[in-house]
């Protein structure tokens, strides 16, 4: 009893090996062999047979990765002859199938292929796994010596290298030994293939579970690779995807992508649970990985997407998992579902990007708008600040608020913000050749100041527009990196070309009063957020009063931005702001329009 206790595990246990060895070599499913079909080729003319195979058994199925004769695929893994071959782990022959029990009353003898003799040699894995068989059948009574049987077993010896062969070229990842993202496009293009059957009806593909992990995400892998070494960061990817492959065993393919990416393939008939098994072995996971006798505890991300059993979804599943790995990392969750509404926020995101080149060279592309400043002690538009539009040839006008934050992430910023400057002090050019000498406030973003030349830009523009530098005006929202000592060199170099610098959205970011003390800043700008609601919020206006107070402490001009009414006006100006803008004055103008404005004003 006790010993028959603890066998029924152990089969278990070797089963779910086999079928891990099988599905690690990424062959069902898998198109035709030349190097396999020469094999069964072979087989036909050595041993006389009408039927020569390469048979992998599945958990409930048997598939013919080669087939050198008419079809003699089982309908279950239980009625297939080579399930009892690879059960033995060794040379089975049945020289009449209809004398022997096992076999006497199989369909595959009774009717349709009619077998009769059947010599299956276990195809084996260097770990010793038995995944199939190399089989030879005929529909009449055969002996098989044992020289054949010898013969039999070197062929099946040279089918079992054929495939470990071509699972090594080009599809296993060299650090890991794990099959690699070529292999798993190789896996997926297999998934989506139709299989016709005999009847020429077609089986389609099971729904299948893609998930893409990162462990650890990117700022730990750096971190460890700078501090302890490549070789503990290449023995840690090491354990961590020997852990994935333990925790997912019978049920996902790993393959590892790239760096520290790993992503994991349900097998067929697994899909429905497998994003639940995945949040369940996360305390698994999250135990500390072990890298040359180092602990070390990692932070990672998942994207899980499910994946509907056609071929164009399937071929896009990896580009699904990372928008969904994405998602995980960008809201710093441990596993996030692939979610089509932020899939199609972020491929719209990466089409605007890549149409930025186009709109900086199109003549209708990007454009500057100009919202006019009114200085409220002589009630005079003296100047605007310019804002950068953009109508897209397909997509209409794209709102400033979605698109510039995309480009201040890339290295587009530097490109996009050189079209401005040059817009702008043409423009200013222009009107001055109108008569009209105008101050101009330009945008530059935190990332403009980790180019080294952005003052001398600047400076070159001001010189080929002909437009004095004190007719410009820098705005940039304030925050933490104008404490790095360089960025405060560029700003006082800013001023001493004789340009203002005004702090954008003040009173509500990264208010540090004693870094204001170090910062070359003429203007303050209040933001919006807190001027649009002076009329009815009594706590704003509380808070507006107390900028103002400060900001003239400290001897800044003070721009009041978001003015939409006439008693907001009103109220900034009986508290001493010097300048004002916003949709009661003029919404943002095109350059005549906004010419009109100041002349009929």
């Amino acid at each position: 009893m006790v010993e028959a206790h603890n066998d029924a595990p152990t089969l278990q246990e070797d089963e779910m090996q086999r079928l891990a060895a099988l599905h690690s070599l990424h062959l069902l499913d898998t198109g035709a062999s030349e190097d396999l079909d020469n094999v069964t080729r072979l087989c036909l003319g050595v041993f006389g047979v009408s039927g020569a195979y390469v048979s992998l058994i599945d958990a409930d199925r048997q598939w013919l990765k080669s087939r050198s004769g008419p079809d003699m695929c089982a309908p279950s893994r239980e009625q297939s002859f080579c399930h009892y071959t690879i059960m033995d782990r060794a040379v089975m022959v049945v020289e009449d199938a209809a004398a022997d029990p096992r076999f006497a009353t199989n369909p595959m003898v009774t009717s349709s292929p009619h077998i009769r003799f059947y010599a299956g040699a276990p195809l084996i894995t260097p770990d010793g796994h038995a995944i199939g068989a190399l089989c030879i059948t005929d529909t009449e009574t055969h002996s098989f010596t044992a020289a054949q049987r010898r013969q039999l077993q070197q062929l099946a010896a040279l089918a079992m290298s054929q495939m470990l062969l071509r699972r090594a070229v080009g599809r296993v990842d060299v650090l890991t030994g794990m099959p690699n993202k070529y292999q798993l496009q190789e896996d997926l293009e297999a998934v989506a293939r139709q299989r016709v059957i005999d009847n020429d009806t077609v089986e389609t593909p099971g729904t299948r579970t893609l998930a893409y992990i990162d462990m650890p995400d990117a700022n730990t892998a750096f971190e460890i690779a700078s501090v302890l070494g490549t070789r503990v960061f290449d023995d840690l990817v090491r354990n961590v995807g020997a852990r994935l492959q333990h925790l997912t065993v019978g049920s996902a393919d790993v393959y590892h992508v790239t760096d520290a990416r790993f992503a994991l393939l349900s097998h067929e008939g697994q899909a429905q649970h497998f994003a639940q098994k995945l949040r369940e072995i996360t305390p698994a996971l999250e135990q500390p990985v072990h890298s040359m006798t180092l602990p070390l505890n990692l932070p990672s991300y998942g994207g899980i997407v499910r994946v509907a059993p056609q071929r164009e979804a399937l071929l896009d599943a990896p580009r699904k998992a990372v928008a969904a790995l994405h998602e995980a990392v960008t809201h710093q969750r441990r596993w996030a579902d692939y979610d089509a509404e932020a899939d199609v926020r972020h491929q719209r995101s990466f089409r605007l990007l890549n149409d930025i080149p186009e709109a900086i060279q199109a003549k209708d592309g990007f454009q500057l708008a100009y919202q006019p400043k009114l200085d409220l002690r002589t009630d005079t538009y003296h100047g605007a600040e310019a804002l950068l539009r953009w109508q897209h040839r397909e997509l209409g006008a794209i709102s400033p608020a979605e698109f510039i934050p995309l480009v201040e992430r890339t290295a587009l910023i530097r490109p996009v913000s050189d079209w401005v400057i040059t817009a702008a002090l043409k423009q200013m050019a222009s009107w001055r050749g109108e008569g009209m000498h105008l101050k101009l406030a330009i945008n530059l973003s935190a990332p403009n100041f980790e180019e080294g030349d952005i003052v001398k830009r600047l400076e070159r523009a001001c010189i080929e527009a002909d437009i004095a530098p004190a007719m410009i005006e820098i705005e940039c929202t304030e925050g933490l990196w104008m404490q790095s000592p360089a960025v405060l060199k560029m700003l006082h170099e800013i001023r001493n070309l004789g340009m203002g610098l005004a702090l954008d959205d003040f009173g509500t970011g990264y208010s540090n009063f004693a870094y204001l003390q170090q910062v070359p800043a003429s203007v303050v700008k209040i933001d919006q957020s807190l001027i649009r609601n002076l009329d009815s919020n009594p706590r704003d206006r509380r808070i507006v009063q107390s900028l103002i107070a400060l900001a003239k402490e400290l001897e800044y001009r003070i721009v009041a931005e978001g003015v939409e009414t006439a008693q907001t006006l009103q109220m900034i100006r009986d508290w001493g702001v010097d300048e004002a803008q916003g949709y009661y004055l003029a919404r943002p103008l095109a350059p005549e329009a906004f010419l009109a404005h100041i002349r009929s004003d």
